[in-house]
């Protein structure tokens, strides 16, 4: 059996389609202005090149569509950066990787600015927020479903503040959160 989607074919766009198909992206997809010109980017390439026709009227309307769409506020990187910020905090993101994930969105650094600020807001504390709800998410530390006694426990502090670590959460941070014993020593594992 084919695959379906193999088997369909692009439709030949015209300028006046634009606008449509990124009102329908937007309403699947909350997202930034790049997602967007990429997305009709790749839509009008593919059109264009089963079609055989030339991509550079197309190419040359995006800013229009992308203008008008911002406009009529269906666009906004700002308020997409806050919103997204507050999610990632909330699933446990630390600040840094947040900043990374904004600036990989394509999201203005004065946005991803005003987005990390508005976080404090919102969080008070919003590394310390991230890193419990990291802890909570991944079962770390005290938040463990079973406690585990003995060396076997502090093995697995190291462990947790290893996944912390590697989550960008800063070390006195991830020992505050995860309440790791004060006898655990990094340098231990040099061996």
């Amino acid at each position: 059996m084919a695959d379906r989607k193999s088997d369909r074919r692009p439709r030949r766009l015209a300028i006046q389609d634009l606008d449509q198909i990124a009102l329908d992206y937007l309403a699947r997809f909350a997202t930034s202005r790049k997602r967007v010109e990429e997305m009709l980017t790749r839509r009008i390439r593919k059109s264009t090149h089963f079609h055989g026709d030339d991509p550079a009227p197309l190419l040359a309307a995006i800013p229009a569509v992308i203008a008008k769409l911002e406009r009529n506020r269906f666009l906004d990187d700002e308020t997409f950066a806050g919103m997204k910020a507050a999610s990632l905090t909330r699933r446990g993101t630390s600040q840094r990787q947040i900043g990374a994930k904004l600036a990989q969105l394509g999201i203005a650094a004065e946005d991803r600015g005003k987005a990390m600020a508005g976080l404090a807001e919102e969080f008070g504390n919003a590394e310390e927020a991230a890193a419990i709800a990291y802890a909570k998410r991944r079962r770390l530390g005290p938040y463990r479903a079973r406690h585990i006694a003995g060396e076997q426990r502090l093995e697995q502090a190291k462990r947790d503040l290893a996944a912390m670590a590697r989550a960008g959460f800063g070390f006195d941070l991830a020992r505050r959160v995860l309440g790791a014993a004060a006898d655990i020593d990094i340098e231990d594992d040099a061996g």
